[in-house]
């Protein structure tokens, strides 16, 4: 693997997710951080209520404006999430992360995915790339990770994300071995999901350990934005911190 450090800050979704009244100076030093000396990251992650804003604030940028939904915990309605989704999109979120019903998902009721999912295709209709987030933290075998991870890619989303980073266990090597292997299977489609590793990634040697799962897996060309985004605020800076260093 010779990904140079400013390629790996280009896979970079730098994320603040807190629901946080009067938050805007926050999200003013996340959107300036985005855009670092070493060019800039992939896309910026942030609450609903401030798509508008890191929208304002890196238009022109090649920085994707990206949001979550159905977040954190997964359960809410589909109409729920469908007014949240229609929020989003009207406010230019460009990519949406969302929370699979995975409660729903461990308690026998396998249609929840496809129909939230599915839906959520219809919605978007092309406007926006959709990230799965499957909490593969809470999902305790790897045969159950791998299907939901299956089932979730037969829908055609954009991304298969591990964590919404709130909950115990985030990404783990397991989990990206488990999702790797199911883009693995769509090598050769056209619907070849990438994958989003997010939760608790904060160290060069973290990221490095992820970056050769997935490279031994589909290879060192499919290390790319398009295809591989790590989930991240501290990683920034100890990966400029790195640069500096040499």
């Amino acid at each position: 693997m010779s990904l140079s450090i400013a390629q790996r800050i280009g896979l970079l979704d730098l994320t603040r997710l807190e629901a946080v009244t009067g938050d805007e100076a926050a999200i003013e030093t996340l959107c300036a951080k985005a855009l670092t000396p070493l060019g800039p990251v992939a896309a910026v992650c942030v609450h609903p209520a401030y798509v508008v804003l890191a929208q304002g604030l890196l238009q022109g940028s090649s920085v994707a404006i990206a949001t979550v939904v159905n977040f954190p915990g997964g359960d809410q309605s589909v109409r729920e999430t469908q007014k949240e989704v229609e929020s989003v999109l009207a406010d230019g979120a460009e990519e949406i992360d969302v929370v699979v019903p995975y409660k729903a998902w461990l308690a026998g009721d396998h249609r929840a995915i496809f129909t939230l999912l599915e839906a959520m295709q219809r919605w978007i209709n092309g406007r926006a790339r959709i990230k799965a987030i499957l909490e593969t933290g809470a999902i305790p075998l790897s045969t159950q990770r791998i299907q939901l991870a299956q089932e979730a890619a037969a829908t055609g989303v954009t991304f298969l994300k591990t964590s919404t980073g709130k909950a115990a266990v985030g990404a783990t090597p397991e989990a990206v071995e488990d999702l790797m292997q199911v883009v693995h299977e769509y090598r050769e489609s056209e619907r070849a999901p990438g994958i989003k590793v997010a939760g608790g990634v904060r160290s060069s040697a973290q990221l490095n350990q992820y970056l050769r799962i997935i490279e031994t897996r589909m290879g060192s060309a499919f290390l790319a934005p398009d295809k591989v985004r790590i989930g991240a605020s501290a990683l920034l800076d100890n990966l400029l911190r790195e640069e500096g260093g040499k």
